[in-house]
């Protein structure tokens, strides 16, 4: 900027900038009132208006000169800076606009990303601006996203939207996939959620394929058409599993079974199994024993629902964990009392078997180093009373059955089921099915005889 000097300008022969990157001055109440006290501390830095004698813009100072507006003051402290080019004035605009500590998520996102197209790197942005690398890095990541969807869910204040939230779906690798969760998530801490479950669904497709890649390797056909849902028909025999949220094994073992008869791959739910077909049966069944298979079959896959469930529900504890969720309009302590509630009448054991397997997904230390003890006890210390609450509530209601004897609803289970997901509802819970609502409510057709129509006798 060639000059240096200080003018006085009259109010009225000032105006907004109207490429300024940031939209939203926010409250200037307080700025005001100090200006009214103190008067204008820092000058304005602005531009000659193209076309209009003594009419200028602000390139530097916005707010002060909105405050200053508002406050009254009759002229305004300002450098003047000439012969700037378009791409110069915004680019001071910018790095100006972008070393403040009280810009929205979408105003820093969609600035970086200006600066970006305005020729800089993501070096020079971290150089010029004064955030790490890392930052810019993941504030360009964000203005990838459908920037409507992103200013009505900042302007949401039931949402409260949340960087390290955001950050959460940078792991996914399609935009349009991140732009489905942000837009279906109701808070910040459920969209954490949504986009750990999309991302761990990621790694669990990679897994598959690899274990299909070894199957072929081994001489195992892919299941036929259905067989996806046949776990529980008893026309499958089970020869090995494997689990999708674990690390692919390097060899399947079944090369030798597969050369002696026919084996095929399936996946059911998180495991990849390999399985051949069961032996025919020799006596033909009467009605009552076809109605009692067909309601065993249907107690097991209710079964297999709470399973998964309580999977969805545990991975979002650790979650909330991790990221230290807190209740959304409860407090604290009417939370933990419900979730003590839940506990008892679940009759939940505080046991330290419980917390050992949620924490490594194992059942004893017996076999443990002295390092891996304390790694463990280090871990369990460090979880705070609210979260051991929802442990152990979680366990208690993984254990209550939804399903009475004969397959039909047990209220007083599916109660519980639904109490404790209303609470984990106020940390931004939610399941990945709509169908788990309704088992848990008792609407599902599993419930239901009439709608199998393998309950009619034959």
């Amino acid at each position: 900027m060639a000059e240096k000097q200080i003018f006085y300008i009259a109010a009225e022969h000032i105006r907004p900038h109207p490429e300024n990157p940031r939209k939203d001055l926010g409250d200037l109440t307080e700025l005001a009132e100090s200006i009214k006290k103190n008067g204008i501390l820092q000058n304005l830095t602005v531009i000659p208006v193209e076309g209009e004698p003594g009419e200028y813009m602000t390139i530097i100072g916005h707010r002060r000169y909105a405050a200053g507006t508002q406050a009254g003051v009759a002229e305004f402290p300002c450098q003047i800076a000439e012969n700037l080019t378009p791409r110069e004035q915004m680019s001071i605009m910018l790095e100006e606009n972008m070393q403040r500590n009280d810009l929205t998520i979408w105003e820093q996102a969609n600035g970086f990303q200006m600066m970006l197209n305005l020729g800089e790197t993501e070096e020079s942005i971290a150089e010029k601006t004064g955030f790490s690398k890392t930052t810019v890095k993941h504030r360009l990541n964000i203005a990838k996203l459908n920037q409507k969807v992103l200013r009505e869910k900042e302007k949401d204040e039931g949402f409260q939207l949340s960087l390290k939230d955001l950050y959460e779906l940078e792991k996914i690798p399609d935009v349009k996939t991140r732009d489905k969760i942000l837009k279906e998530s109701t808070s910040s801490n459920n969209l954490a959620q949504k986009a750990r479950t999309a991302y761990e669904e990621i790694k669990r497709k990679e897994h598959e394929k690899a274990y299909i890649k070894l199957c072929k390797a081994e001489g195992i056909k892919p299941a036929p058409e259905g067989a996806e849902n046949e776990q529980y028909g008893g026309k499958w025999e089970k020869v090995k599993e494997f689990e999708l949220d674990k690390e692919v094994k390097d060899k399947l073992g079944c090369k030798t079974q597969a050369a002696k008869e026919e084996l095929f791959y399936v996946v059911w739910w998180r495991t990849f199994a390999i399985i051949k077909k069961k032996g025919k049966e020799k006596r033909k069944l009467s009605g009552y024993e076809l109605k009692q298979k067909a309601q065993d079959k249907r107690k097991r896959q209710i079964k297999a629902m709470q399973k998964e469930m309580s999977a969805e529900r545990a991975d979002f504890i650790k979650l909330a964990i991790e990221q230290k969720f807190k209740p959304e309009n409860e407090k604290l302590e009417a939370v933990m009392e419900r979730l003590f509630g839940i506990m008892v009448r679940c009759g939940s054991w505080m046991s330290e078997q419980v917390m050992l397997r949620f924490i490594t997904g194992e059942t004893s230390l017996y076999d443990k180093t002295d390092e891996e003890k304390s790694a463990y006890e280090k871990q369990r210390d460090a979880i705070g009373l609210l979260y051991k609450l929802m442990i152990y509530a979680a366990n208690g209601v993984a254990d209550k059955d939804i399903a009475e004897w004969d397959a039909t609803y047990h209220k007083g289970s599916g109660k519980l089921v639904m109490q404790f997901d209303e609470i984990l509802s106020l940390f931004g819970f939610s399941y990945s099915k709509e169908e788990y609502y309704k088992l848990a409510e008792g609407s599902h057709d599993l419930f239901k005889e009439e709608n199998h129509a393998d309950n009619k006798p034959k």
